[in-house]
């Protein structure tokens, strides 16, 4: 017999830790299925990954044929499954579909694991209070291991809630351990940019909230902050090419991250100086780098070219932490000490949308792209994630963007193959008759990657191909990021996603498109990116180390891997009525697993 608490261990493992968001919870106990149950196949599927096998077994099940504790052992290994999936929503729906206390009828069940599977389940549905709710609850309960996993999911979660939420529900409680959760990770959210005024902060909190449980243990690395406050960098080489084919990239992401340092410096937060170098300037990178070092700088930021990242990447340490702002070569199994790679790179976007999809519970999926090596490594990242996932992967078609889109949607849906065959019974009857040319039936959705003046003419042109109600999801390249409901009405109900910067109010925003009109242009997410990497920097060695800590950045809720790169997770929105609207809060990367 599988031992279920493992099974619900990777339950959380997968879901959660993952991308650092909530992190895995243990238990060591089996659920006792009938062996001649037709549910008794269907915990070794989930155990095994084999997440689609599961999800068929379980439809095939006549849930009204069984006897009523199987009924709860159906909906207990149902709502597994949906937190397996990424499906939040499925999940409480399962589990409110019994009386409270049922699962305790099924053998070998932790008391405290409905308990983290509704926590992780909330989660998953964005509503994170209510999970850091539920956990808090469990708390009293909890020892050893338990209580430390489920303590810092507590924090996790209230990170990834909204201020305006937490202020709300802060002035209303009159309960000290909940408002005291809530008021420390308003503290931390509310003072990013000043990491003086954040530890200042934590200990008023310390002293008011004295004896409360996250005051005795400082959850999320909060421990550690005065050793960063003492320690960040003063002097700081910023190296980005401000000449050349690429000095507007360059500058925006200079303007961006010095809006960040004058207005941490206009909220009296001590700024380090800032040293800025042309990497376009000379051919001799690696000469410009070590020049740089020899000026005393203590910290790089920088460089932006490819080619000079993985320049980076073939020492085996570097002298000082270097946040660069690109990726290199994403494949090399090891990266020096010290390197730190950061960027908006699409193809983690691609990822991110195949979870999505797979959370919304398609299964079968056709794609199309730009041609070109941009498209391809979007589509190669989209494919191996969704296949990965046990995802259908049916068609995928390649534009050019000149006039061609409704030859390459034909072929995505097969409706050309429709029509050819409508030419041949013609020819072999010998005679006219009335013809209704048709789609494919087994496509899901589409995933599109296309910059807005090429969705804005994708979508009716799969409307003119039968594929009006075929759900769309995209990266945020469709988006220009200024709202407009008379470009973007043919858009209505794509999905997308994109980084808070673009889907959130946000007076920085405000201010950096009133010096530069091109912030308000194609430009806008690099000054975004300027901004992170200046509140970024001093945290570097924290999210390293710290495998649950994360900093809620302008683009993304950004951890790191063990290779030193920034991991961005991103929320999604959807088009109505012409205007993006935020549709929910970050989807989590759902862990991937080969042969499922």
């Amino acid at each position: 017999m599988l031992n279920f608490r493992y099974a619900f261990l990777i339950v959380l493992i997968a879901l959660l830790a993952a991308c650092s968001s909530t992190p895995k919870q243990s238990s060591n106990t089996a659920l006792n299925l009938s062996s001649d149950s037709a549910l008794s196949s269907i915990e070794p599927l989930i155990a095994n990954h084999r997440y689609i096998d599961a999800e068929d077994a379980l439809k095939k099940i006549d849930i009204y044929s069984l006897s009523e504790l199987e009924q709860i052992q159906f909906y207990w290994l149902s709502a597994n499954l949906a937190v397996q999936l990424g499906r939040g929503g499925a999940a409480i729906t399962a589990l409110n579909a019994v009386p409270p206390g049922s699962f305790t009828k099924l053998t070998g069940i932790d008391p405290n694991s409905p308990g983290f599977l509704r926590a992780a389940a909330l989660h998953l549905k964005g509503e994170f209070i209510a999970s850091a709710r539920e956990r808090m609850f469990l708390a009293g309960v909890l020892t050893g291991e338990q209580y430390d996993i489920n303590h810092q999911a507590i924090w996790n979660s209230l990170l990834q809630a909204e201020d305006a939420d937490l202020e709300n529900l802060s002035n209303k409680s009159s309960t000290q351990i909940f408002k005291g959760w809530l008021e420390l990770a308003l503290i931390i959210k509310r003072n990013q940019v000043d990491l003086d005024r954040q530890l200042s902060s934590l200990r008023l909190w310390q002293v008011q909230y004295n004896g409360h449980p996250a005051e005795k243990t400082l959850p999320g690395g909060l421990d550690q902050l005065e050793e960063y406050v003492e320690n960040k960098a003063n002097y700081i080489a910023l190296m980005l090419p401000l000449s050349g084919k690429l000095a507007v990239t360059g500058k925006a992401v200079r303007d961006g991250l010095f809006a960040a340092y004058y207005q941490a410096k206009e909220l009296g937060a001590q700024v380090p100086e800032i040293r800025v170098y042309d990497t376009a300037a000379t051919s001799d990178f690696w000469g410009l780098y070590k020049q740089a070092i020899l000026d005393g700088n203590e910290l790089i930021i920088g460089p932006l070219e490819k080619h000079a990242v993985e320049r980076l990447q073939q020492e085996s340490r570097l002298p000082v932490p270097t946040l660069a702002l690109n990726y290199g070569n994403r494949d090399a199994a090891e990266n020096p000490n010290l390197l730190y790679q950061y960027g908006l790179a699409v193809e983690d976007e691609a990822q991110l949308a195949a979870n999505y999809a797979r959370q919304q519970g398609y299964q079968s999926a056709v794609v199309l792209m730009p041609k070109g090596p941009w498209g391809e490594r979007v589509f190669k990242r989209f494919s191996d994630t969704w296949q990965a996932q046990g995802g259908k992967l049916i068609e995928a078609q390649f534009f050019t963007g000149k006039g061609d889109y409704n030859k390459v949607i034909s072929r995505l849906f097969a409706v050309d193959d429709s029509e050819s065959r409508a030419r041949s019974i013609r020819r072999q009857i010998g005679t006219g008759m009335e013809f209704q040319a048709r789609r494919r039936q087994d496509v899901d959705f589409i995933f599109v990657a296309a910059l807005p003046h090429q969705a804005r003419q994708i979508k009716p042109t799969l409307a003119f191909n039968f594929a009006r109600n075929i759900p769309m999801v995209a990266t945020s390249q469709i988006y220009s990021g200024i709202p407009s409901r008379s470009k973007d009405r043919d858009l209505n109900d794509v999905v997308f996603c994109d980084i808070p910067w673009i889907l959130e109010k946000n007076p920085l925003r405000q201010q950096v498109q009133g010096l530069w009109s091109q912030a308000k242009g194609s430009l806008d997410r690099l000054y975004a990116l300027g901004v992170d990497a200046y509140r970024l920097y001093p945290r570097l060695g924290q999210i390293k180390l710290l495998k649950h800590s994360r900093v809620q950045g302008e683009t993304g809720s950004l951890a790191m891997d063990e290779y030193g790169q920034i991991i961005r997770t991103l929320p999604f929105a959807k088009f109505e009525k012409g205007i993006a609207v935020k549709t929910q809060g970050y989807v989590e990367n759902v862990e991937t697993h080969s042969g499922i």
